[in-house]
Parts: structure tokens; sequence; C-alpha cells
């Protein structure tokens, strides 16, 4: 089982991201994402790319997702994407 944390679109979701990663205590990887854009201005944010690209990582294995924002249009497009992967979305 995957934990995936996916954030806003504003590189102050760092921190959301740091601290949510820290405080879950789980069993399974916790795979916190960091968009490429909060650190190089001319990376564009694609929520279907980003979506397309973590499908092709977790392969075959179950994923929970926390999101917030524009991680949560990720996680809708993950939902499509694999859906009998997915085991919850918060």
């Amino acid at each position: 089982m995957q934990t995936l944390i996916l954030p806003g679109y504003s590189k102050t979701n760092k921190e959301w991201v740091d601290e949510t990663a820290k405080n879950l205590k789980i069993d399974g990887i916790i795979r916190p994402f960091y968009w490429m854009h909060w650190t190089d201005e001319t990376a564009k944010f694609d929520p279907q790319e980003k979506a397309e690209l973590i499908a092709k990582h977790i392969k075959k294995d179950n994923v929970n997702i926390i999101a917030k924002d524009e991680g949560l249009k990720v996680a809708n497009i993950l939902k499509t994407l694999i859906p009998n992967q997915i085991t919850s979305i918060n």
C-alpha cells in the first residue's frame, strides 16, 4: 500500500506536504509529491500529465491519496485511470 500526498499548486504547499508526511502514522510507503514548477518557473503544471506519470510509477500497488486543491484534480484523474487501485481519497 502506498499513500500519496498531492499538494496544491502554490509552492507554499511544500510545508503542508512535509508536515503531512511527517505526521502520518501508517504502514506502507508514504510518497510526498513536490511539483516541479515550485523550483522551475518555466515548468508547466498539467494535472493529466502528472496523473499519468504517477499511475505508471505505482504499478499494481493499491494507494490511498491525501490531496488538496490542484492535487485533488490529479487524484480525480488517477481515479479514472486506475480505479481498482484507489482505496481512498482524502
